[in-house]
């Protein structure tokens, strides 16, 4: 019995990882935000960089275009982003301590256009969705 209500425990703990809000982390020079839905195990939602002292902006131009889409599985994200630069990347992302925590795993969008990114992006939530 014990053993089941732990495991119960530990599933409903992980469970609880809310991706939807908004997330912002800002730098001396740069900031990304992301505005995210999480629908059952689909997210999806839009980002924007703005990097390189603000002499690279990578940012959607229209409200209603979705540019990062992905799953979310036992609490984890997985993710590939449009770059309006061209191309796509691929991101994980977690939520640890409140925040949103993005891995950057494949940044070629990023590279091709002389931008500094780091591979890993800590955020915090300011606003749920």
């Amino acid at each position: 019995m014990k053993k089941y209500l732990f495991a119960l425990l530990f599933i409903s703990f992980g469970s609880m990882a809310c991706f939807g809000g908004h997330w912002e982390s800002e730098s001396k020079t740069s900031t990304f935000t992301i505005d995210l839905t999480e629908t059952g195990n689909h997210i999806s939602g839009k980002y924007c960089f703005i990097t390189n002292n603000g002499n690279r902006i990578d940012c959607s131009e229209q409200d209603d275009d979705d540019n990062i889409r992905g799953t979310v599985t036992n609490g984890k994200a997985q993710v590939s982003f449009d770059s309006t630069f061209g191309g796509t990347g691929k991101a994980s992302l977690i939520i640890k301590n409140d925040d949103l925590i993005y891995y950057i795993k494949d940044k070629k969008p990023f590279v091709e256009e002389n931008m500094s990114v780091p591979d890993k992006i800590v955020m915090k939530k300011k606003s749920p969705k």
